[in-house]
């Protein structure tokens, strides 16, 4: 009887353990189906913000360069005290730096926040 009984137990017990461990397997699956959800969320959302970065960083050079250029241009010219800047000129340098204002995240690491 004592036999029979500490059998019974042994597998009742047995039966336990192996549900428990089926429970934790389970539980393990779907935390790592979950990571993987979240993993592929989250790579997407990096690959739309690198795209908007790579954009901004696209357009921000183009406009630098032409400001650049005719700053270059105004600087080694010998009557450079003579300010006569042409209002064309004048027109395009504002709109590339208001296009420039206007690109989300464009200075954002220069100017700190107050």
């Amino acid at each position: 009887m004592v036999v029979c009984s500490a059998a019974i137990i042994a597998i009742v017990w047995g039966y336990g353990h192996i549900r428990y461990r089926a429970g934790w397997y389970a539980h393990a699956d779907k935390v790592n189906a979950d990571a993987k959800k979240r993993k592929v969320r989250a790579v997407t959302a990096v690959q739309v913000t690198e795209n908007a970065a790579a954009t901004a960083s696209t357009e921000s050079r183009v406009v630098y360069r032409t400001v650049y250029r005719d700053a270059v241009k105004y600087v080694n010219n010998p009557l450079r005290n003579v300010c006569e800047f042409d209002p064309d000129a004048v027109q395009l340098r504002q709109r590339a730096i208001d296009a420039a204002n206007h690109i989300p995240g464009f200075d954002a690491a220069t100017v700190p926040d107050k």
